[in-house]
């Protein structure tokens, strides 16, 4: 695997940003940002040979800053949402800005820039978040690597450490669309997805606490289907929020690395494999895309242009104590991974 990197631009306020194109022997390429520590470009072949890009992304810098679906980027400190912008740890209240609604939404790390260094042929995006930083306690220090392997797998592996009590959940948030960034809906692609149940959501797509089966509902991948096929059905989970915006809970033991989801795009042979260490995977279908990009894309992104599946712990699980904990302490380490694998059938 090589990796290259050259000087991408600088942020409004100064800072300058690096990007990296990391490459392996079959021709695929990852094109990552300091900024944000954005995946903003991922090449695979498709059944032609030739290279597809397989993920939405942006022309510039300036349209990474002004964009508002964190497209492409690493997000936290708390990744989804805190319902009521406000959580209560070892009995303080801390309040955080109000982002989505009355909500609290991802946090600032996909705004922030990363120092990019590599290691031992990955690339190693190291980034600082002071205490206060959104209304969280404590500093946070997170480090970001990507290894892009030879059998086509990009490695996601992120830690974290804090001087005092906090909360951490990180994610990325790419946008998938398997025919090609520019091909339009993914609505016929394919999703199987190794979770049994889901967190039911209110009106605000918060988690109300229930964990409830998929079966018998649209909610249901357990056996591959395309993901369009039920998300028009007259189902409240879905109606409330024009599709897929939902936290499935995954069928494996804590903290294992195994098999998380399976897309397939039929029309380029592109098939995609998720792994993760994480308990849950939020799948969200683009329903807001068309309203919320970046202005002045390179191309008008449209509703269920892109799918997400952003590993993760649950949402709000501050607000729901039997929730896995996202809470960090001093002498810990936050440590994940998440892997997506391509291959051509």
């Amino acid at each position: 695997m090589s990796i290259t990197s050259k000087y991408y631009g600088r942020t409004q306020d100064g800072r300058e940003v690096y990007q990296y194109v990391l490459e392996n022997a079959n021709g695929m390429r990852v094109t990552a940002l300091e900024y944000g520590c954005v995946i903003a470009d991922v090449e695979v072949p498709d059944r032609t040979g030739g290279p597809r890009s397989v993920v939405l992304g942006y022309d510039s810098l300036e349209q990474y800053e002004r964009d508002t679906v964190s497209m492409g980027a690493f997000v936290g400190r708390c990744a989804n949402r805190i319902e009521g912008a406000r959580f209560t740890l070892d009995g303080k209240t801390y309040s955080l800005p109000a982002n989505d609604g009355r909500n609290h939404l991802h946090g600032t790390f996909g705004g922030m820039v990363y120092k990019g260094s590599l290691v031992n042929g990955s690339l190693v995006l190291k980034g600082s978040s002071p205490d206060g930083d959104d209304g969280f306690p404590g500093r946070v220090d997170v480090a970001v690597t990507y290894t892009l392997t030879d059998d086509n797998a990009l490695v996601m592996d992120y830690t974290a450490e804090t001087d005092a009590p906090t909360l951490v959940n990180l994610t990325n948030h790419s946008y998938f669309n398997l025919e090609g960034r520019f091909s339009g809906s993914v609505l016929e692609q394919t999703l199987w997805l190794n979770a049994p149940s889901f967190t039911e959501g209110n009106a605000e797509t918060c988690p109300t606490g229930r964990i409830l089966p998929v079966a018998g509902t649209p909610m249901d991948f357990t056996a591959e289907k395309p993901i369009g096929r039920d998300i028009r059905a007259d189902y409240d989970q879905l109606t409330m929020c024009e599709g897929y915006d939902h936290n499935f809970v995954l069928d494996k033991e804590p903290g294992e690395l195994a098999l998380a989801a399976r897309a397939r795009a039929e029309r380029t042979g592109i098939t995609m494999e998720v792994y993760t260490t994480q308990p849950g995977v939020q799948l969200y279908t683009g329903n807001f895309l068309a309203k919320s990009a970046a202005p002045g894309a390179p191309a008008a992104f449209g509703q269920y242009q892109g799918f997400c599946l952003e590993t993760q712990h649950f949402p709000c699980a501050p607000s729901h104590p039997e929730f896995p904990s996202v809470v960090l302490r001093p002498g810990e380490t936050y440590h994940q991974t998440t892997i997506y694998r391509f291959r051509v059938e």
